[in-house]
């Protein structure tokens, strides 16, 4: 999936967000929240992945809903706009789209999750 030039692919993760979060709910609760956020990641898209194969839009709609808005939160920017995009295929019923998508979120997801896994990663923000 390419991205238009004019919306330049975003960043794996803001460090900006995560310090966002930190401000507003302490160092602790924030390495919670990311904690948890990853441990739930092979559910998640385990789920999606059986969503869109039973075409059940319902159960999609609810895991692209909470990656998005997770990742969202924990700084995972190109992760949360993959949820996004996959919840505007959701809406329209594209289970070929979704199909597509899977493989991009899983690795997207990957990604996101080791480096949110970096032991020094609340020392740079």
């Amino acid at each position: 999936m390419t991205a238009p030039l004019d919306h330049p692919e975003p960043q794996l993760i803001s460090l900006d967000k995560l310090r966002g979060l930190i401000d507003q709910v302490g160092a602790e609760p924030c390495r919670q929240f990311v904690s948890r956020f990853v441990s739930m990641w092979d559910g998640r898209v385990t789920r999606l992945h059986h969503a869109v194969q039973e075409r059940d839009f319902d159960a999609a709609m609810d895991v692209v809903l909470s990656i998005k808005i997770s990742s969202h939160m924990a700084g995972a920017e190109r992760l949360s706009a993959l949820g996004e995009a996959a919840q505007g295929l959701v809406v329209r019923r594209d289970v070929r789209g979704l199909e597509d998508m899977l493989a991009a979120v899983r690795a997207c997801g990957t990604e996101t999750m080791a480096y949110l896994n970096e032991p020094d990663l609340f020392l740079a923000a």
